[in-house]
């Protein structure tokens, strides 16, 4: 059975993502609240599931990451990186701090993971790495700057690394207007607003299940590509 580590794994995507996929992989839960993971993991098919619980903001990732995959002796097949920050400030209030700690969950966590994936003892069973980005990386939002830099650097990535880590496959979705427990109490009073301009309205946390399964899947044809999932909200 090959193994998916997934960050984010208490996010809403992140759950709905790590409950469809324990039916057919093992799962390696990561973030920072062992509680959550612990009851997640309990809410999954399958009982070889693990959890690697790391703060990506205080931790030594990389260190953290390779003494836990040598002490399971685990070389994961995918990774899907959707743990990100979503804070929204004005840029004249926004602080330093705030601005690394954002940049550290969303993209520094990503290549210090990777930096370890795609060492020799394990970048021969890695198949597939996914980034999770937003459409704020595309489209200008008052408030919306250091999260829209940081979405952005995951796309840059994903096209270097494409080619960097051939034949590992590197995509990125570029997700739209989705409600979760970070984004619900952005969105809930502007939702039917929402709905009614976006062609296919707001999306559902397990919006990406079906489309993470394709991009596992060991025979499409596709690496470097960013993915709009967005419900049509990018065509208008």
């Amino acid at each position: 059975m090959e193994t998916i580590l997934i960050t984010g794994s208490t996010s809403s995507i992140g759950e709905e993502l790590a409950i469809s996929l324990s039916k057919r992989y093992r799962i390696i839960l990561s973030g920072r609240d062992s509680s959550k993971l612990s009851k997640l993991k309990s809410q999954m098919y399958g009982e070889n599931h693990l959890i690697w619980v790391c703060d990506f903001v205080k931790d030594n990732i990389g260190m953290s990451l390779l003494e836990f995959l040598n002490e399971f002796k685990i070389k994961p097949a995918h990774f899907l990186h959707v743990g990100g920050d979503f804070s929204i400030s004005p840029i004249r209030l926004q602080k330093k701090e705030k601005t690394i700690e954002t940049f550290h969950i969303n993209v520094f966590s990503a290549v210090e993971i990777v930096s370890v994936l795609s060492k020799k003892e394990f970048k021969k069973e890695l198949k597939n790495i996914v980034f999770f980005s937003s459409i704020s990386a595309l489209r200008g939002k008052s408030g919306y700057a250091v999260y829209s830099a940081a979405k952005s650097s995951l796309i840059g990535l994903t096209k270097s690394l494409a080619v960097e880590l051939n034949p590992i496959k590197v995509n990125c979705f570029v997700l739209g207007a989705i409600i979760t427990k970070a984004t619900e109490n952005i969105l809930s009073d502007k939702e039917e607003i929402l709905n009614s301009h976006i062609p296919l309205g707001l999306g559902k946390a397990n919006a990406l299940n079906d489309w993470t399964s394709f991009l596992l899947d060991k025979n499409n044809w596709m690496t470097g590509q960013e993915l709009i999932i967005d419900g049509g909200a990018t065509i208008l």
